[in-house]
């Protein structure tokens, strides 16, 4: 077997010390190299490379630390980065898992916290290594500046955005609550830029749900672009508002009277702007098959139809679907999914199950963890990531990743072996 390796950056001596340590219970034992000048990192890389795991010290948690370690992960992504911090980091979580961070650690550590997030990360590099075949150099990482900016490199053309619609024929079903715990696993497990439009019109409950202030709406984009202020296609990102998780928000309008005025083509519109600027649109919809749902679904990817286990929605969602067969919507791009489900209520989830041979892509339990999420403003993934719920919820979506992605979900969920301790060191 061959040895692992870790490289630790940080300007100090002591959290080398410490992982060389702690890495003594490792079999085998890893081989740590210690950088202590973070602009000396990509000749480290280039000169003493290949490493499996990069342990990244407090003076990296800064937002330039972050920029340097997002452009080491861009040209080294299959060595997971474990970011050691004394104080918070100053930084988004969608920026801290652009940087490659697959586990923090609070410094002080005890030797054991320390153990656990190496061996996971250890884990994570062998799932990468396995799943794609090595490339035929090891590349440098350049090293930047601070303040540079890495986007300045040769742009790459975009692909347009992918549209995923939430649905359901009942309210009351978790769309929004799908629909923001949807947009932040985009966002934290593909590091792309992801925004809800919330398309319920009338009565829309993302913001809220993310317990957030927006400054402008749907109605205020559309508004502008009326009176020749503004360029949809150019200026729609200016008019969301950011969660703290990177995730981003159109928001319905304040008014449920302005509904009346948002048209079918103005949607469409809104949507194709849309996918210029992000990697991923959830679109949160009313229980109700109205035109403007419709345009939605005519841009969709996929649509995901929602239902609770209960006879009205589970019989409301059988005509839903007869009705899309109807509109000649493919059943290839619906996926089923069966929210609040609990036992001892009349009717069983094989029951349902045998009504939809399709077959649910996630069976969701009746979880507090969810309600409490909503009063906090943060998806259940987010606030509470080892929850049944969550857990079922990662189980059903991670399709929607690239191999490797998935790959390091499984190794994520996969048992870590704690190691006892030698006393003799």
């Amino acid at each position: 077997m061959r040895t692992p390796r870790l490289l630790v950056l940080d300007k100090g001596e002591t959290l080398a010390a410490q992982v060389t340590t702690v890495a003594e219970d490792l079999q085998p034992a890893p081989e740590v190299v210690a950088c202590t000048q973070p602009a000396n990192v990509g000749d480290v890389l280039t000169d003493d490379g290949p490493f499996d795991v990069l342990i990244a010290g407090p003076g990296l948690s800064t937002r330039g630390g972050l920029t340097r370690l997002r452009v080491i992960r861009e040209e080294l992504p299959e060595m997971p980065v474990v970011l050691a911090f004394s104080r918070r980091p100053d930084a988004t979580i969608r920026e801290i898992v652009q940087a490659g961070a697959v586990d923090l650690v609070q410094l002080p550590s005890e030797d054991k916290d320390l153990l656990v997030a190496i061996e996971r990360a250890l884990a994570i590099s062998l799932v990468s290594r396995l799943q794609e075949p090595p490339p035929p150099a090891v590349v440098a990482a350049p090293v930047v500046a601070a303040d540079s900016n890495p986007s300045a490199a040769a742009a790459v053309p975009r692909q347009p955005g992918r549209i995923i619609t939430i649905t359901s024929a009942t309210g009351g079903c978790g769309k929004t609550f799908f629909a923001t715990n949807l947009a932040y696993f985009l966002v934290h497990h593909t590091q792309s830029k992801v925004c809800i439009l919330d398309l319920d019109l009338q009565f829309g409950e993302v913001s809220t749900a993310l317990r957030l202030r927006p400054k402008y709406t749907i109605s205020d984009l559309l508004d502008g672009e009326a009176a020749g202020e503004l360029r949809i296609d150019e200026q729609v990102e200016d008019y969301t508002v950011t969660h703290e998780t990177g995730i981003h928000v159109l928001a319905a309008p304040r008014d449920p009277s302005e509904a009346d005025r948002i048209s079918p083509p103005e949607v469409t519109r809104v949507l194709e702007a849309a996918r210029d600027h992000y990697d991923w649109i959830i679109v949160d919809t009313p229980p109700a098959l109205s035109e403007v749902v419709l345009a939605a679904f005519d841009l969709s990817d996929e649509l995901y139809s929602m239902a609770t286990l209960d006879l009205p929605s589970v019989r409301n969602m059988s005509v839903f679907l007869s009705t899309l067969e109807r509109l000649k919507i493919s059943s290839d791009n619906v996926r089923l999914l069966l929210n609040k489900a609990e036992t001892d209520v009349g009717i069983d989830v094989e029951q349902v199950s045998r009504i939809f041979p399709k077959g649910f892509d996630a069976v969701l339990p009746y979880a507090k963890e969810v309600s409490r999420s909503i009063n906090v403003g943060m998806p259940v993934m987010a606030s509470s990531p080892d929850s049944e719920v969550s857990r079922l919820m990662v189980g059903g979506l991670k399709r929607l990743l690239p191999p490797e992605a998935q790959a390091q979900i499984d190794a994520e969920a996969a048992p870590t072996k704690r190691k006892r301790f030698r006393r003799n060191r």
